[in-house]
C-alpha cells in the first residue's frame, strides 16, 4: 500500500526564516529526500540525512524529463515508506514537481515554507495587487507573455538561460526596455542589477536564486503591437464618443471595403512590396476588427467568438496534424477537408464566391496588363463589355 508523501518548502534563505514545523519535521526524518542539495538550509542542516536529486539533472536535455523522474522516483520509494520530499521556497509556487506528485500520488500532503516572491516584491518595490504574471524561464514562449501586467520569470541561473529568455522577450519588448535580475531576494539583503533588456545576459552573477523581472508596459505606443489595445482602439472609434465616420457604419456599408483592401494587398503582392503588404493586411485586420466591433456594439458577437470560430474549424478540419489522422498527398487532404465539413453538417451549395474570384483576378490581370488608369478603367466598366 502506498505510503505518504509530505512535500515541505525550505523557503527562499536560511534557517532562520524556516517554519518551525517544518524544521520539526526534518528534524524527525530518517532521511530527506531534496530536488535539489544546493539550498541554504541544506548547508545549514548538513547533519540530517539529505538525498537528493541533482543527478538526474544531469541526465536530461529539459526540465520536465527531469521532475517527471524525480516523481516516479518518489512514488516509487512511497510504496515502501513515508517520504519526505524538501523542495525550494514553497512547494505551491512555480514548483512543477509538487503539481506533478498532487496528480499523480495517491496521498501527498504539503507544508509550506517562504515563497520567494514576497521577498521579490520588496526587492523591486512593487505591490502584487497591481497584478502580475509568474512565469518559467526553462520553458517561456512568446505566446504566454502579457506585456499589460508586471512579469516575474524564475529559473534564470545561467547566461545560456538568460540569453533564451532575453531573445524570447524581444519579441514583445522593447530592446531597451529596462529589467531587473534579482538573486538573493532578501529584505534588505536582495542582489538587484538594472539593466536595458538586451543586456540582461551579458551579467555573470546568476545563479538558481537569480529571477527576473520586467516592469509592465505603460507607453501607449509600445502597446501598438498588442491585439487587446488594437481591439479597444476598434472599439472606442465605433462607439458613440468616437469618429463620425466609424460610428455610424453597418456591416452592411462595409460591405465594399472587403474587396477593395483584398484588391489592394493583391496589387503589393504583385509588387512583391513587403511594407506594403504588411499595410494592406492591416487594412485587411482592420475590416475584420470593424465588423466585431459592431457586432460587439449590437450584443451579437465579438472578436474573441471569431477567432473560436476559426481556430476550432482549423483544428477540427485537419485532422493529420492535431489527430492521429494521416495524409500523404492533396487526394488525403481533399479527403479529409469534405469529410470533416460533412461532420459539421454543411450544406453543399453553389460556389459563386469562387466564380466571381476567378473572374475578377482576370479581369483585373488584364486591367493590369492593358496599363488602365482609374479614369480609362471606370470608362471601361461603363462601357459594360467586361469580356475577359
Amino acid at each position: 500500500m502506498a505510503q505518504q508523501i509530505l512535500v515541505v518548502g525550505l523557503g527562499n534563505y536560511s534557517l532562520e526564516e524556516l517554519p518551525m514545523g517544518v524544521y520539526r519535521k526534518l528534524q524527525s526524518a530518517d532521511v530527506i529526500y531534496a530536488r535539489t542539495l544546493d539550498h541554504p538550509v541544506v548547508k545549514e542542516l548538513e547533519d540530517l540525512n539529505w538525498q537528493g536529486f541533482d543527478y538526474i539533472y544531469e541526465k536530461h536535455d529539459d526540465f520536465l524529463n527531469v521532475y517527471s523522474e524525480i516523481v516516479d522516483t518518489l512514488i516509487e520509494k512511497a510504496e515502501h515508506e513515508n517520504i519526505i520530499y524538501a523542495v525550494p521556497g514553497d512547494p505551491m509556487v512555480a514548483e512543477t514537481t509538487t503539481q506533478l506528485l498532487l496528480e499523480k500520488a495517491p496521498d501527498v500532503h504539503v507544508l509550506g515554507g517562504k515563497s520567494f516572491l514576497d521577498d521579490m516584491f520588496r526587492a523591486v518595490n512593487i505591490d502584487p495587487n497591481d497584478g502580475f504574471t509568474l512565469l518559467d524561464g526553462t520553458s517561456l514562449s512568446e505566446t504566454s507573455l502579457n506585456i499589460r501586467t508586471n512579469t516575474i520569470i524564475t529559473q534564470v541561473y545561467d547566461q545560456l538561460v538568460a540569453s533564451d529568455i532575453k531573445v524570447t522577450l524581444m519579441e514583445r519588448y522593447p530592446d531597451d526596455h529596462p529589467v531587473k535580475l534579482v538573486s538573493n531576494a532578501r529584505l534588505g539583503e536582495a542582489d538587484v542589477i538594472s539593466c536595458p533588456l538586451y543586456e540582461m545576459d551579458h551579467h555573470a552573477e546568476l545563479s538558481n536564486l537569480t529571477s527576473l523581472f520586467i516592469p509592465k508596459i505603460t507607453e501607449d505606443e509600445q502597446l501598438y503591437g498588442d491585439f487587446q489595445y488594437l481591439e479597444q482602439t476598434i472599439d472606442t472609434l465605433v462607439s458613440e464618443e468616437g469618429c463620425p465616420w466609424d460610428k455610424v457604419q453597418t456591416h452592411e456599408t462595409l460591405k465594399r471595403y472587403v474587396l477593395e483592401e483584398a484588391f489592394e494587398l493583391i496589387e503589393a503582392i504583385d509588387e512583391d512590396d513587403i511594407e506594403h503588404m504588411i499595410e494592406e493586411l492591416g487594412d485587411i485586420l482592420l475590416q475584420v476588427m470593424l465588423h466585431a466591433a459592431i457586432g460587439k456594439k449590437e450584443a451579437y458577437f465579438d472578436v474573441r467568438e471569431v477567432i473560436q470560430t476559426l481556430t476550432s474549424k482549423m483544428i477540427r478540419r485537419h485532422p493529420h496534424v492535431f489527430g492521429d489522422q494521416e495524409a500523404n498527398d492533396i487526394k488525403d487532404l481533399k479527403k479529409i477537408w469534405n469529410d470533416e465539413k460533412q461532420k459539421e453538417g454543411k450544406v453543399k451549395r453553389e460556389k459563386l464566391e469562387k466564380i466571381f474570384a476567378d473572374y475578377f483576378l482576370k479581369l483585373y490581370d488584364k486591367t493590369k496588363l492593358e496599363g488602365y488608369g482609374e479614369q480609362s478603367l471606370k470608362e471601361f466598366i461603363n462601357k459594360g463589355d467586361l469580356t475577359i
